[in-house]
């Protein structure tokens, strides 16, 4: 994606404790080029994550483990992680600079690549847009908005791969709910069955998709092996699953015809697939899945498609 060249950009005032921090990191190190590329990684990262706390996002920067601060002056690092998102890369870029350099070292196992460029005071720095490119250089004119920034890690959290074995142990995904927090007690008692262990469910917010609708994801757990969660016993049995699409309560009463609900397994292929008709309340499938098996559920309709990833 090309970007335009007046796209918008966030700037950062870098404070004293954002200098700090990074002269705290500097004195680690010994030699002086190691020492100045700290200090700029450190002021990078400060940058970021101070936009991402406005916007909402949670980092591990205050918690950030300082006895790992050793390998900042072996490796060119400057990551970010973000919950339930995983590790950016903060890249600094100086005032003159033309193109976003992205170390050997850091091109993989990254969500995205942030640039952050500096004024000549080091007073304030731009975020400039990202790119998911793992390249060795990209020319600033070619980064993606900061503003498309926001919605693609958006989206990356709301599809973060859920664990199942977590579920079974009562430790829940954020952002999946109990079936109460979306339905009213009339629909649960007409739509709904008692006999699974674990039933969570998930808004699918896709307006920019189906024209304004959303639709409710629901997984529903039964395991074979009633200890399956012990983890004496954490790699036996199966689990019995249903994946079920229900419109939004709020919204409609039926989900929109030709809407397709699909299985794949972990290398991609279509497992099972099912397709709403004219006024249907909801569609689902059954599935069983071992123990460490990961799969992936589709919600597809016309030209649009979210998918959530799982492991069990």
């Amino acid at each position: 994606m090309n970007a335009n060249h007046e796209q918008t950009s966030f700037t950062i005032p870098l404070s004293l404790e954002a200098h700090e921090k990074a002269n705290q990191r500097r004195q680690r190190i010994s030699n002086t080029e190691d020492g100045k590329k700290i200090y700029l990684n450190t002021l990078a990262v400060y940058a970021v994550n101070y936009y991402l706390d406005c916007m909402g996002f949670e980092t591990n920067w205050a918690n950030a483990d300082n006895s790992n601060l050793w390998m900042l002056g072996l490796i060119d690092l400057a990551d970010l992680e973000i919950k339930n998102i995983g590790k950016i890369e903060c890249r600094p870029v100086l005032p003159d600079a033309e193109y976003l350099e992205i170390p050997t070292e850091v091109r993989t196992d990254r969500t995205a690549y942030v640039a952050v460029q500096f004024n000549h005071a080091l007073r304030s720095a731009k975020i400039l847009g990202f790119t998911t490119q793992q390249l060795a250089k990209i020319h600033l004119s070619q980064l993606q908005p900061v503003d498309d920034l926001l919605d693609y890690l958006t989206a990356k959290e709301a599809t973060a791969k859920v664990n199942i074995r977590e579920w079974m142990k009562g430790v829940f995904t954020e952002g999946w709910l109990n079936l109460e927090e979306i339905f009213n007690p009339r629909e649960l008692s007409f739509r709904f069955a008692r006999n699974f262990s674990v039933t969570k469910c998930k808004k699918i917010d896709i307006g920019l998709h189906l024209n304004g609708e959303s639709v409710v994801l629901i997984v529903k757990l039964n395991p074979k092996n009633k200890e399956i969660a012990d983890e004496k016993h954490q790699n036996q049995g199966e689990i019995d699953i249903i994946v079920q699409v229900q419109p939004d309560p709020e919204k409609s009463v039926s989900l929109p015809p030709g809407l397709k609900l699909v299985i794949s397994d972990e290398d991609g292929q279509e497992v099972d697939s099912v397709i709403s008709r004219q006024h249907d309340n909801w569609v689902d499938i059954k599935l069983s899945a071992e123990l460490n098996e990961e799969f992936c559920v589709e919600i597809i309709l016309d030209e649009s498609k979210v998918t959530q990833d799982f492991v069990v």
